[in-house]
């Protein structure tokens, strides 16, 4: 779910593939096996990644997880 909510903030911010995955300073390898859910995402991934996108972290959470808190 969290690579979904990822791919989705990434395609609403009209940013690259190749484009977060160079700004965010994550590897494109890495970051397709994040994206694809092959792994998993680090608390620092998140940062960069929403950060690239001018977002929240929580943002980027799936609903469910984002209203635990």
């Amino acid at each position: 779910m969290l690579a979904y909510e990822v791919e989705g903030a990434r395609l609403h911010a009209g940013v690259t593939f190749a484009d977060l995955a160079h700004r965010s300073g994550i590897g494109t390898s890495r970051l397709a096996n994040l994206l694809h859910a092959k792994a998993d995402f680090t608390v620092v991934d998140l940062a960069a990644i929403a950060e690239v996108l001018e977002v929240t972290v929580t943002a980027l959470l799936p609903a469910s997880a984002a209203d635990d808190g």
